[in-house]
């Protein structure tokens, strides 16, 4: 590797590599800067995998990886395949993600491997990936868009500790569900958006409220932007498992000695409303704008605790089944 390379390297920019020894050169890549003129430390607290299919899908992963390790440091690989592209069946080119340390005069960097595949080159990414996981650390696959099922995706899974999703704009979450089956340590960024919402609701029903009213509830109407669909039938999923709601019949879901009408309705304006009305004439109104949060936060967010929620595949499973 050249001093060029080097400064490419430290400086953001993609390396060609050889794909048989990514590890070799990112090695001599890393005693080159460590003899520079500026004291760089290398940090890695987890695996990322970026599964990309499609040009604007890597553009976005890529943007979301460098914010994010700002913020956690990690290995990030970023899978891009394009089936119909012509060229080698698989490159591989590296870079440094790095940052001044507080008082300056020390860089922080971490390390991004991109593999990129044409073709049958495809064949090669999960053993190429298990190559190159740094070992004894966690792993997460995080998904460009929404996952779809295939041999590689289901190799990512059983080589990650947790999946990364966004089901916003879904149209069912039942696929969803089905790789919760397979990979229980699933974080979506749709439920995590919905958390102020429901924090609105739960505190909504505080003291001097009567919160019983909860389960005599004779109808929820609860209204959206369309492009929330995805959250809103969390929300209401997550009501369901809350309130161990029954089973749905002719549009209303069974309840303990009692029925509920649920009603989304998709309006202009940001945020949340919903509406409970109880037996009785009992009736509460909630609003909640929507989560102020970027990606990258959520996405940080995902990496912690908050992204292994077990509330969450109870209201998903909830969800799938108020849908159907």
């Amino acid at each position: 590797m050249t001093s060029a390379d080097l400064e490419r390297f430290t400086g953001g920019a993609a390396i060609g590599v050889d794909v048989a020894g990514i590890e070799r050169d990112l090695a001599a890549l890393w005693r080159q800067a460590a003899t520079g003129t500026q004291a760089v430390t290398r940090a890695c607290s987890w695996n990322l995998v970026v599964h990309a299919e499609g040009d604007a899908a890597l553009d976005k992963a890529k943007l979301l990886a460098d914010a994010l390790v700002a913020i956690v440091p990690s290995r990030t690989l970023v899978l891009h395949h394009r089936p119909n592209a012509t060229g080698p069946e698989i490159e591989a080119f590296v870079t440094a993600n790095c940052r001044l340390m507080p008082g300056g005069g020390k860089l922080l960097c971490s390390e991004e491997i991109t593999v990129e595949s044409r073709g049958k080159g495809s064949d090669y990414l999960p053993s190429l990936t298990r190559a190159l996981l740094v070992p004894d650390i966690p792993t997460a696959v995080l998904c460009a868009g929404l996952p779809r099922e295939s041999a590689l995706l289901q190799e990512l899974l059983a080589a990650g500790d947790r999946l990364i999703i966004d089901s916003h704009g879904a149209e069912q979450l039942q696929p969803i569900e089905r790789l919760g089956k397979a990979l229980p340590r699933v974080a979506d960024l749709a439920w995590l958006r919905t958390a102020p919402w429901r924090l609105a609701v739960a505190a909504a029903f505080d003291a001097p409220v009567d919160g019983s009213m909860l389960f005599r509830l004779t109808r929820v109407k609860l209204q959206c932007q369309q492009g929330w669909s995805s959250e809103a039938r969390l929300l209401l999923g997550w009501l369901g498992a809350r309130l161990s709601w029954g089973t749905v019949e002719d549009g209303m879901v069974q309840r303990q000695q009692g029925r509920v009408r649920l009603d989304t309705e998709f309006v202009e304006g940001p945020g949340m409303h919903v509406e409970f009305e109880a037996e009785g004439g009992g009736k509460v109104s909630v609003a909640a704008m929507a989560a102020p949060l970027s990606d990258e936060a959520l996405v940080t967010a995902a990496l912690g605790p908050r992204g292994a929620d077990r509330l969450y595949q109870a209201s998903l499973r909830r969800a799938v089944e108020l849908e159907s």
